[in-house]
């Protein structure tokens, strides 16, 4: 009898499967010898036991055992009274990238999710009223569309941005690893439906551009819903005046899209540019960086951030590939110049020394007042983050695979020394854990998952320049870590794996009356840092890896978020393409 499923097994893997090409990494918990057979009950393989390792982060004794080559097909580990099935196919990761882009669809805002897209995760449309200017009441706009952000039901500028952008470079550099039909209303149009899902979120962003070309920050109520249905949710809906990282965020990822998409729809391609130029004139205009703060009597999600650099740097390089104006690339490379030489920078280059006074201010008062949201401190650019905070890989993936030599001996040689650097202390965090995850023990903070993500990407687009099969690997365990190879033994996806997560912090799934949260989401994960006063005394001193609760209130363990799965989306691409 299989055992698959208890807490108690001492073998974890990864519950959706292994490809017959990669490594096949497992995690033991026990010293005795661990045995594969085959579907039919015949032995296989005996494996040796190198001997446990103390885990920090978990508090676990582990090792990690590659099982070597094997074909395609069903498999049983069996370690003592335990045992524990896997698959092996060449092309494993596709149910993993379709899940995810689909739970994006999940999503939607201001449309009905019918049951045969949906299942049994219909709703009717909602927030589909008007919205309220927040500084002037008397204006009231109609803005539908986008995706919820997370498990509440505000949509936000910064955050979509990323996702669609993770989405896109998925699709530029991987097609062939995420192109399948989802079964969403868009389905067969002649654009592969990660783009019809990301163009959802497109359109939103583009209705929250203001006449002056800045764009607003977010679009939310002025506090969280309760857990109730998105259509029940019916509270005024605020238009949150704009802030620079928002409009300069919307503006790299709409003249990313303005070239994504122009193979199938021109006029839609040359609409998103022209948007993308207003709003980067915008930003030239008004070089006196203030960063978002809330507005009194708002308590939505801030989404705070007190540097616009890296979204600059991303928008310049984004434009100058799509125009080939120079003054774009003239721009980033003086940005990259001057974050990598912050202290030394002469005053006159624009007005950074004001940016930099101005954000010590901002961060002092925003730790202060949100202590649940990390707020950077460095006004540099760190070329290995893909983050809704820090998108200054995304302006490194721009120039690394896409303008290449064109962008020059700074933007290209020094740009890509310098982030094979930074790489580099990924791969150690991945060598330093026993589970072989990309976190170090004080790295467990809220949405653990994103960071580790960023951390895989990093290690993929170093691969892609080298070719370092430890890079690849190092990558492909954070796949192994978010379906069940962890400290956990669980999935971190819902819907997927033996024993995956059924309580995420997402107010459909608890409020739809369905059983199955609704699937296709990655929960932020063990949060040992910034965790709420009820998780602390429930946990205490638990490990790290294990500072996690599989329930629906814990939003600091368990919520989902839109920008969360897509960094999944863009690794597992990756692995699905080869």
């Amino acid at each position: 009898m299989s055992n698959a499923g208890s807490v108690n097994n001492p073998i974890r893997v990864n519950q959706l499967g292994y490809g017959t090409r990669l490594p096949k990494y497992v995690a033991v918990l026990d010293e005795k010898p661990v045995y594969l057979f085959d579907n039919g009950g015949n032995l296989l393989t005996e494996y040796p036991v190198p001997g446990l390792s103390f885990d920090e982060a978990s508090g676990d004794n582990v090792y990690i055992l590659d099982l070597g080559d094997i074909k395609s097909g069903s498999y049983t580990l069996k370690s003592g009274e335990y045992t524990v099935d896997i698959e092996v196919s060449d092309k494993p990761y596709p149910t993993l990238v379709n899940s995810l882009i689909k739970g994006l669809y999940y999503q939607r805002c201001g449309c009905e999710l019918e049951e045969k897209y949906a299942g049994l995760f219909t709703h009717k449309a909602c927030h589909t009223a008007p919205a309220t200017d927040w500084e002037d009441r008397s204006i009231k706009k109609t803005i539908t569309g986008g995706w919820h952000d997370a498990g509440d039901y505000g949509k936000y500028v910064s955050p979509g941005a990323v996702t669609v952008a993770h989405m896109l470079y998925s699709y530029l550099l991987f097609s062939e690893g995420c192109s399948d039909d989802l079964n969403i209303p868009e389905t067969g149009n002649g654009t592969p439906d990660i783009l019809n899902e990301a163009r959802y979120e497109l359109d939103w962003i583009l209705k929250m551009q203001c006449e002056d070309g800045a764009f607003h920050h977010k679009l939310t109520k002025d506090h969280f819903a309760p857990f109730i249905m998105p259509e029940d949710d019916t509270d005024p809906e605020y238009i949150i005046p704009p802030s620079y990282t928002a409009t300069a965020g919307a503006t790299a990822v709409l003249a990313l899209a303005s070239r994504t998409y122009k193979k199938f729809d021109p006029a839609f391609s040359e609409n998103a540019l022209n948007a993308a130029v207003k709003g980067y004139k915008w930003l030239i205009a008004n070089q006196d960086f203030v960063p978002y703060m809330n507005p009194k009597g708002v308590n939505t999600g801030p989404y705070n951030d007190t540097r616009v650099v890296d979204e600059l740097f991303w928008a310049s390089c984004e434009l100058y590939l799509v125009t080939g104006e120079r003054s774009y690339i003239d721009e980033a490379e003086k940005l990259y110049i001057f974050a990598k030489n912050a202290d030394k920078a002469p005053a006159e280059d624009m007005v950074f020394r004001q940016m930099m006074i101005k954000q010590e201010e901002a961060v002092a008062y925003i730790n202060k007042k949100y202590p649940f949201f990390h707020t950077p401190k460095l006004l540099g650019l760190n070329l290995a983050e893909f983050g809704w905070s820090n998108v200054g890989g995304l302006g490194a993936l721009t120039c690394l695979f896409f303008l290449k030599e064109k962008a020059g001996h700074v933007l290209y040689d020094e740009l890509k020394e310098d982030f094979l650097k930074r790489s580099e202390d990924v791969l150690h965090k991945v060598n330093d854990s026993k589970y072989r995850t990309a976190l170090r023990i004080d790295e467990y903070v809220w949405g653990s998952v994103i960071n580790l993500m960023n951390n895989a990407m990093t290690m993929v687009v170093n691969f892609m320049l080298t070719g370092r099969e430890d890079m690849r690997n190092g990558a492909l365990s954070q796949i192994d870590y978010s379906l069940g190879l962890n400290a956990l033994d669980l999935s971190f996806v819902t819907g997927l794996g033996h024993r995956s997560v059924q309580n995420p912090h997402h107010r459909p799934s608890g409020a739809d009356g369905v059983d199955a949260p609704v699937p296709g989401f990655i929960v932020g994960g063990p949060n040992k840092k910034w965790t709420y006063p009820e998780t602390k005394e429930r946990l205490g001193d638990t490990p790290a890896a294990k500072y996690y609760l599989d329930e629906t209130p814990s939003a600091d363990t368990n919520e989902v978020a839109i920008y969360w799965n897509s960094p999944v989306i863009f690794v597992a691409s990756f692995f699905n393409a080869m």
